[in-house]
Formats: C-alpha cells, structure tokens, sequence
C-alpha cells in the first residue's frame, strides 16, 4: 500500500535535501531531526524490551524513514542501529514534519495519532471526535457492517483489504495461541497496519459482543492517502512499522507466538 522506494523518488524530487552519513546519527540523538536513508542498510536493534538475554532486530533500507515516530511525538530517540551497507542518510527537520502533518488531511491525521499512542502505550488518550465526525460525513462510501458474538472478523493469514472502525461493540486482537492481545472498544480502529505495509493479517479479530463496524476498503484508503504529502505518508509507514514491532517483541516476549509470513512490502 506504502512504498517507500516511491516516496523517497518523491521526496528527493520535490526538494532539496540534507545529506548526512551515518555517523552523524549518533551525534543527532537530541536533535529535532528525522532521517531517510538514500543509501545501504541499518539494523535497528531494541535492547529496551526482551529481557532474556536477546536483541530484537529489525533490518532497514533504501527509502525508509529514521525516527519520524520519536520526532513527531518529541519522544527520546533510544532505538540503536548498526551499520550493514554503506549506508548515507537525508535529514529532515522535525518541525517541517509535523508542519505537514498538521496539514494532513483526517484519516492519515487519525492513523499517525493512534499508532503513536499505541506506541507509547497512552491508554487513555482522548477519543478523536473531528476524525469521528469526519467519518460519518463519509459514510456513503464506507461499509457499515455487523458482527454476531464470537464472530470471526478476519484471522491470521487473511489478505489485508480493510480497515475498521468500531461504532458499538469490543472487538479482541488475539494471537496465533489465540490469546487476547487487546481488547478493543467503541472509536477504535483496527487494521490498519497490515492494510498500509502491504502484510497479511498477523493477529485474528473476533467481536466479543455484537458489534457494529464502519469497514473503510483499500481502494477509499488509497485514494485518500495518495493525496498526502511524500512526508506525510513516511510518517504514516513508519508509525505503524514501529507499532508492528513493538507487537512483535511483546509477542516474544509473552511466548504467545508470531504469525510469519514470507510477505514483502513493496
């Protein structure tokens, strides 16, 4: 859905960039900066989390965006990354990022808001009631759907066509062990991540209750997404990339197991 060799064609095609080589990204830790890579591979590596003894890793390149979450967020940047190819960066300032944001149009605003409280864990972050009301106006052209109790909304594996958003009802995540990962409730959305990364499904939806849905499909996602800044869409990849592995290194670390698939982004 997001590729990020075609936004960093974008993005250096509509500015003029900054660049940087790697060893500048230590010493930019308390700087109000983001960065691409134009070049090479890093290995970002999270020591904070597992505490057996392991480093998760996760391995990035060409294109995709460094510390737009820590930056949009004003967070500290404690990720580590390692060198594996020659790699050179793009800088880019954090207050042009959240310029563009700012200007973003309702949906990407609402992806780029809730991945980033999911992040951080800010479990009691307000509800979002100009993205709610954004949604009704809009709701001609998304489904409205319903769910029995104990129904399957999709599972592990499935295709990513949809993203939803909850208007009665909890719907859980649950993991590949079937264990509850999340409990969800009304003006939530879920889906997200794997619809925008281009992965099949890695947890399996299930309403707890009778639920009612607004189902927004890929082809409504991407007609508003594509209308984004290069900028603003990095920001979106990357806030979900880095919910996505904040999922996974909880998953290891509960032992409630990782659906994985030989998927690739594109």
């Amino acid at each position: 859905m997001i590729c990020t060799q075609t936004l960093f064609e974008e993005l250096t095609e509509s500015k003029k960039l900054m660049e940087r080589d790697f060893s500048e990204l230590a010493n930019s830790t308390d700087q109000d900066v983001a960065f691409v890579i134009k070049k090479g591979e890093l290995l970002l590596q999270d020591r904070s989390v597992l505490d057996t003894g392991l480093t998760a890793t996760h391995k990035i390149g060409s294109g995709e965006p460094i510390w737009f979450a820590e930056t949009l967020s004003k967070r500290a940047k404690l990720l580590d990354f390692t060198n594996i190819g020659d790699t050179s960066l793009y800088e880019i300032r954090g207050p042009e990022i959240r310029q563009h944001v700012d200007k973003a149009g309702f949906l990407s605003k609402e992806i780029i808001r809730y991945s980033l409280a999911r992040i951080y864990k800010r479990l009691d972050a307000r509800r979002n009631f100009t993205f709610e009301d954004a949604l009704y106006q809009e709701r001609s052209d998304v489904d409205q759907v319903y769910f029995n109790r104990d129904e399957t909304i999709f599972s592990w594996g499935d295709n990513s066509d949809s993203i939803y958003f909850i208007i009665d009802g909890q719907v859980s995540l649950r993991t590949v062990k079937n264990k509850n990962f999340v409990l969800l409730g009304s003006a939530d959305s879920f889906g997200e991540s794997s619809l925008i990364t281009n992965k099949p499904r890695s947890l399996r939806a299930v309403a707890e209750t009778d639920c009612t849905l607004f189902r927004m499909g890929s082809d409504w996602v991407l007609r508003y997404l594509n209308q984004e800044h290069p900028i603003v869409r990095l920001a979106i990849h990357q806030t979900l990339s880095m919910l996505s592995i904040r999922n996974q290194i909880h998953l290891i670390k509960t032992n409630d197991g990782v659906y994985v698939t030989g998927a690739k982004t594109a």
